[in-house]
C-alpha cells in the first residue's frame, strides 16, 4: 500500500496504474527510505503477471557471485554446485524481478544482462545450452541515471535498455501533508489505533524534515509507540527523533565494527545497506568489505 494524498503521490499512483501493465522495463529513482521497493511491488501487484516478485539486492552479492546469482548454474559447474540452481531470473519467469540499489551493479555484468533483458535468453553458469525465462525488469537507485552515466558506472546502452520508464518518488520532505497519514498508517499495523495523533503530536512530527525518508518516520512511530501507553505524546516522538539525532552524531569507529554492531544496525534499517553506513559513519563499501570478512549475509539471501 502506497499511503499518502498529496499531489506528488496521486501522480506516482497514476503513472504507476499506467505503467504496470506493459512490458517496459522500470527504473525507480529516489532517495534511500522513500519506499522504491514498495513502489516495485505495486507495479508488480498491478501488471497482472501471474509469476513471482523477485527482489535482488544488488549490492549484498559479491562482484564473483553475479553471474551465478542472476543466471543460475548447474550442477558440476564449480566446486560446491551438488545441485542445479535456478537463479533469480529464472526464479521471476512469468513475474517480475527486482534489482534493488541497480547503481553497484558492476560495469561487465551490465553486458551480459543486457541480452537477458532484451530478449529473455539467457546461459546459466556450467550450461551448454541457452534458457529462457519471461521475466519483467524493475530496478531501482538512490542515484540518478544521468549521474551514473557522467561517472562511467553505467554503459549507456544498458542505462537506456532499464531506463525505458523512469519513475520518480519523492522524498518526505516534499510531501510532508503525507506525515501524519504515514504515521497513523504505522500505528494501525502496530494495533495501535487507540493511539490518535493530536494537534501537538502532528505538529512535532512536521519540525522534523526526515532525511531518512519513510524508512526514518516508521523507525520514530514505532520507537514513540514503544514509550506511550494510550495517547501517543510530542514529547515521545521529539524523544524519539533526538535518539536518532544522536546515534548518527556518535558512530563507533570503523576498526570497533564487529559482528554484533553490524548485525544490530542493519537490522535496525532494514538490511538496507546505505541507511546503515550512513548510522555507522563509513562509506558503504567499508561496510560490504566488513559483512564479507565477518560472514554476514542479509536474511533473504539464506536458503
Amino acid at each position: 500500500m502506497i499511503v499518502g494524498e498529496s499531489e506528488a503521490i496521486r501522480q506516482l499512483r497514476a503513472l504507476i496504474g499506467t505503467v504496470a501493465p506493459t512490458r517496459l522495463p522500470v527504473l525507480i529513482q529516489g532517495p534511500t527510505g522513500s519506499g522504491k521497493e514498495l513502489v516495485a511491488a505495486e507495479l508488480h501487484a498491478r501488471s497482472g503477471r501471474r509469476g513471482a516478485f523477485v527482489p535482488f539486492n544488488v549490492c549484498a552479492i559479491s562482484d564473483s557471485m553475479f553471474e551465478d546469482a542472476l543466471f543460475g548454474h548447474v550442477r558440476g559447474a564449480f566446486t560446491g554446485a551438488v545441485n542445479d540452481s535456478p537463479g533469480f531470473l529464472r526464479e521471476g519467469d512469468g513475474g517480475t524481478v527486482f534489482l534493488d540499489e541497480v547503481s553497484g551493479l558492476p560495469v561487465a555484468m551490465q553486458a551480459k544482462l543486457l541480452r537477458a533483458i532484451e530478449t529473455g535468453v539467457f546461459r546459466p553458469v556450467g550450461a551448454r545450452h541457452d534458457v529462457q525465462s519471461d521475466f519483467r525488469l524493475v530496478a531501482a537507485s538512490n542515484e540518478h541515471l544521468g549521474v551514473l552515466l557522467d561517472d562511467g558506472r553505467f554503459r549507456a546502452d544498458f542505462a537506456h535498455r532499464i531506463g525505458a520508464v523512469t519513475v520518480d518518488v519523492p522524498a518526505l520532505a516534499d510531501r510532508m501533508d503525507d506525515v501524519p497519514l504515514l504515521a497513523r498508517h504505522f500505528l494501525t499495523r502496530l494495533g495501535r489505533q487507540d493511539a490518535p495523533l493530536d494537534g501537538d503530536v502532528a505538529r512535532a512530527l512536521g519540525e522534523y524534515h526526515w532525511p531518512g525518508n519513510v524508512r526514518e518516520l516508521r523507525h520514530v512511530v514505532e520507537c514513540a509507540a514503544a514509550f506511550s501507553e494510550g495517547r501517543l505524546s510530542a514529547h515521545a516522538i521529539r524523544s524519539a527523533i533526538d535518539g536518532r539525532r544522536f546515534a548518527a552524531a556518535r558512530p563507533p569507529r570503523a576498526g570497533a565494527l564487529g559482528r554484533q554492531v553490524l548485525c544490530e544496525t542493519l537490522a535496525q534499517h532494514d538490511w538496507n545497506a546505505d541507511q546503515a553506513a550512513q548510522t555507522l559513519g563509513v562509506h558503504r563499501a567499508t561496510l560490504y568489505r566488513r559483512m564479507k570478512r565477518l560472514g554476514i549475509i542479509p536474511p533473504r539471501f539464506v536458503q
